[in-house]
């Protein structure tokens, strides 16, 4: 009947066009959903060119005396938080003036620092009265909790700066917190944190030989046992390596070897950057980055939108979307 093969036809049209609008969408969809890298360490001054790059982190943790206008900027579509060392005074912290010299009990050489006697009630206020507050004040989120590693230096102060955490945490308990290391009291710590940071993931540097290198066999099964206890805390995981960046041969050998390992203890957060943390590093795995691809100067490059659609809308995707129009047609 000549009108049913004309409503057949009309009704395998219509499939074929809602099949056609589908991909579309789908590709439509790939190409202009922004994939981030998932954080940056960065202490550097914030300009125009810094502020556009900083847009393509999640987590950015920043120096506390940035221009507050770029971190309120930030902060509305990003995670920003501020840097605050629990153990040490570097004397450039807003906060450091107010400082009680009968609170310094030690010196770090490497980062001209002062270490602070972190047990101490004066020094708690601080933290909770000033120096969150302040960088709070700046338009943060939150707080990059740094140096926790000194209670392995002063043991019979662990207890102190579990309390100074979880002091910080209830004083505000809707801000972000990212504690550095800590491993000696993670357990104890974990509840009060949101990300934990392993600061020298497989990499690092080395202020006696002056150089960046690579842990030896028995280091670095030191820090993977770390990270299989820090999965078991449920806490999840932000991995900081170094390199020189203006070393291209380092740089390719570190990554190597970053993201095989950080492959293998399922991180997926990672970063490298130099020691100075002055200039904006990458995720050496590539995984989180779209439509760039990182040069070994740390410069991410834009791909053209022809080579993304030849990525990602190529002949492999297609044959998932012919499989689904054969459902659609039926």
């Amino acid at each position: 009947m000549p009108g049913a093969v004309h409503t057949l036809e009309e009704g395998t049209g219509m499939k074929w066009a809602r099949f056609f609008v589908l991909l579309a969408l789908i590709c439509f969809s790939i190409f202009t959903t922004r994939v981030s890298a998932s954080f940056t360490v960065y202490y550097g001054q914030i300009g125009p060119s810094e502020y556009s790059e900083l847009g393509s982190f999640d987590i950015i943790i920043l120096s506390p005396t940035v221009n507050s206008t770029y971190v309120s900027k930030l902060s509305s579509n990003h995670t920003a938080v501020g840097y605050v060392s629990l153990a040490t005074i570097g004397g450039w912290e807003p906060w450091a003036k107010n400082l009680p010299k009968g609170l310094l009990i030690g010196e770090n050489q490497n980062w001209d620092e002062g270490v602070v006697d972190f047990s101490s009630p004066e020094w708690e206020r601080i933290i909770l009265e000033e120096a969150i507050p302040y960088i709070l004040s700046q338009g943060f989120d939150g707080v990059f909790l740094d140096n926790l590693d000194y209670v392995d230096l002063y043991p019979d102060k662990k207890d102190a700066m579990v309390n100074l955490v979880r002091a910080i945490r209830e004083r505000y308990p809707n801000i972000t917190i990212i504690a550095n290391r800590g491993f000696s009291i993670a357990k104890e710590i974990a509840p009060y944190v949101d990300y934990l940071l392993l600061e020298d993931f497989v990499t690092y540097y080395n202020f006696s030989s002056d150089r960046y290198e690579v842990f030896d066999e028995s280091e670095l099964q030191w820090e993977f046992d770390q990270i299989q206890k820090l999965k078991s805390l449920n806490v999840s995981i932000l991995a900081l390596s170094y390199a020189d960046l203006t070393n291209e041969s380092q740089v390719r050998e570190f990554s190597a070897l970053i993201c095989m390992h950080a492959e293998e203890y399922n991180i997926s957060e990672v970063y490298l950057a130099d020691l100075s943390l002055q200039r904006i590093g990458f995720d050496p795995c590539g995984r989180q980055r779209e439509g760039a691809r990182t040069t070994w100067k740390g410069t991410p490059q834009e791909t053209s939108s022809e080579e993304n659609e030849e990525a990602v809308c190529g002949p492999v995707i297609f044959l998932p979307l012919i499989i689904l129009g054969r459902f659609i047609l039926r």
